[in-house]
């Protein structure tokens, strides 16, 4: 289904408009965090991140703003919204939405947010509403498909109130290949919004020639990892270094003497080699800054979607593909059966890495250039983007 998408052309909300500003706890702290690593530095000289930047409250609220604040968040399928009336709800960090097709089938997306009193208004992660309007459980508020409120009761003496003026706080969508994109924007940038250009390439570039569009959804696994969101990217980032050591089934299928990386772009890389056996033919391990990892091997999929919870904490959802055309539903469960196994063995990794970190005996380390340059890479533009808001907008 083609999708009309809402741009940047909705009016400011009157009730929903405002903006949480980020006000560090610790200026002087989050500082000397900023004066303490240096994204100029090449990755042959360069040390790793500080420690702290996996252990500070201030760094990881100072991310919430700078990183998941400005950035293309992966937040579902097309397939989940197939006529008018479909929608689905989620969260990232503090933030709840609803993506929603209306009657004209413009693709929507707004904050799940009720402009009278806050409350939540769709708890049900997927539905379909024929009335293609949205009623807030608390007060009874009705918007339709588009954010509009459409009508509100028991308000004859209110004063300085324009119900037509008022509407849920949009969230700016795109959509790609199979996938849908947020951004929560939160500095109103318009460069902000329309800088898709890096995960246009990678459609392009590395995905559309494999058809991963007609790819049949399979399901979705969630891991809770005892983590820092960025020792789980740190893991993909290292060029398969670790492959060799604490994949022992995985590297058996893949050709890792072919094994290479590259970085296009500040926020892509791509490692890729060719696999054997199930993974037959080239493999694609696909990095799209800042959370989100697409693993395509032979006739299947899986997507990383890293969602941060606090600073030592994330969930990973996995979601699994498949072409039914070249295999059938017990190869893809044996497929996400070695998942499984990887999975729990990068869960190890990660977990131990955060209590490493935590240790009075290390705070930085070094790169391996020959494999490790898009983990630095990655760590350069979240450092830059780190720096830039703070002393923009919070200094």
């Amino acid at each position: 289904m083609n999708f009309r998408l809402l741009r940047s052309s909705l009016l400011l909300q009157v009730s929903c408009r405002h903006l949480k500003i980020y006000s560090p706890s610790n200026k002087t702290q989050i500082e000397y965090l900023l004066q303490s690593w240096s994204s100029k530095i090449p990755v042959e000289r360069a040390l790793t991140l500080p420690s702290s930047f996996y252990t500070s409250r201030d760094i990881f609220e100072l991310e919430r703003y700078a990183i998941f604040g400005q950035n293309w968040l992966l937040a579902g399928r097309k397939s989940q919204l197939k006529k008018p009336g479909d929608f689905l709800t989620d969260r990232f960090l503090s933030e709840p939405y609803i993506i929603n097709i209306d009657k004209t089938s413009t693709l929507y997306a707004h904050y799940n947010v009720c402009c009278h009193h806050g409350m939540i208004l769709l708890n049900n992660n997927q539905g379909h509403i024929e009335t293609n309007e949205i009623t807030c459980p608390y007060h009874g508020w009705l918007y339709d498909f588009n954010g509009r409120l459409k009508r509100a009761f028991r308000l004859k003496t209110i004063e300085q109130f324009k119900a037509s003026t008022i509407r849920l706080k949009p969230i700016s969508i795109q959509t790609i290949g199979p996938f849908i994109y947020l951004n929560f924007n939160f500095l109103n940038n318009d460069n902000i919004k329309n800088d898709l250009s890096h995960i246009e390439y990678i459609d392009k570039k590395y995905l559309k020639s494999t058809n991963y569009e007609q790819l049949e959804y399979v399901s979705r696994k969630s891991y809770h990892i005892k983590c820092n969101w960025k020792i789980f990217i740190d893991n993909f980032l290292d060029g398969g270094y670790h492959v060799p050591y604490a994949h022992k089934q995985l590297c058996s299928i893949l050709n890792m003497n072919e094994y290479k990386t590259v970085v296009d772009h500040p926020k892509i890389s791509v490692q890729y080699c060719s696999g054997t056996k199930r993974t037959e033919g080239d493999v694609l391990f696909i990095y799209i800054y800042p959370n989100l990892m697409i693993n395509r091997y032979g006739p299947y999929m899986d997507t990383n979607l890293v969602v941060p919870i606090d600073e030592r904490n994330c969930i990973v959802h996995m979601d699994y593909y498949y072409c039914p055309q070249s295999t059938n539903k017990t190869h893809e469960n044996d497929s996400q059966n070695d998942s499984y196994v990887v999975q729990q063995e990068d869960i190890y990794l990660c977990e131990n890495v955060q209590l490493g970190l935590e240790s009075q005996a290390y705070d930085s380390g070094r790169y391996a250039p020959t494999v490790e340059h898009a983990m630095h890479d990655f760590h350069k533009t979240l450092f830059d983007q780190l720096e830039n808001y703070y002393n923009n907008h919070v200094k």
